[in-house]
């Protein structure tokens, strides 16, 4: 697996600013050209400049995989347009940030405790759950076809449910030196990782152990 440290518009917490399956990934638009070419490389997927909600933090709004995009009602048709070009768009019923409240694979959607109003999410197996004691699961985890990494606040019993229940191997670690909200300093797929430029040598490790599964 390959792993790249970098910033996005400035920021080390680079997974804000991008969604990503294992042939796609939404960037903004304002993203440099470096940044773009990094990700086309680390991550082998084709670069797309959009916004959503007219915002450069596309991860809070969204989640994707191989299938399809899930977002909010309350995105503009002006950007859901623009994304159909490239894959189909799921709309979900809801006005909260979707990003960071749900995770999900090719099979799998783990779901916050707290979005009660999605009851079901196209043909997704559904795990519904809070994770180290926050609703925030899109952001306190990564998940991939092959793989998880999960906040390294969880209980190791989590961590086994967890495994069980995707039947895929998974790991935990911070990112940025301390960060334990992994989906904001991190944007990953089963090709390759780009974390934030403050990962130290250790939680790169920990991060690609994790992701190789």
């Amino acid at each position: 697996m390959d792993i790249k440290r970098t910033k996005i518009l400035g920021s080390d917490y680079v997974g804000l600013f991008a969604i990503t399956n294992d042939k796609l990934c939404f960037v903004p638009k304002s993203i440099d050209d470096k940044a773009t070419k990094m990700i086309e490389k680390t991550l082998d997927v084709k670069v797309v400049k959009t916004l959503l909600y007219d915002s450069s933090l596309l991860a809070v709004f969204a989640k994707m995989n191989n299938k399809e995009i899930f977002i909010p009602k309350y995105i503009a048709n002006s950007e859901i347009e623009e994304i159909e070009k490239e894959m189909k768009v799921t709309i979900l019923d809801t006005n909260k940030a979707l990003g960071n409240l749900i995770s999900v694979n090719d099979k799998t959607a783990v779901v916050s405790e707290t979005l009660t109003e999605i009851e079901e999410l196209s043909d997704l197996e559904i795990i519904r759950t809070n994770i180290a004691g926050t609703d925030a699961v899109g952001s306190a985890l990564i998940l991939t076809n092959k793989s998880f990494l999960i906040n390294p606040n969880v209980e190791d019993e989590e961590i086994k449910k967890l495994q069980k229940s995707l039947n895929i191997k998974g790991g935990a670690s911070t990112a940025n030196t301390g960060d334990a909200f992994i989906r904001n300093s991190i944007i990953a797929n089963i090709n390759g990782a780009i974390v934030g430029e403050h990962t130290t040598g250790h939680e790169m490790n920990r991060i690609e152990e994790s992701l190789e599964g």
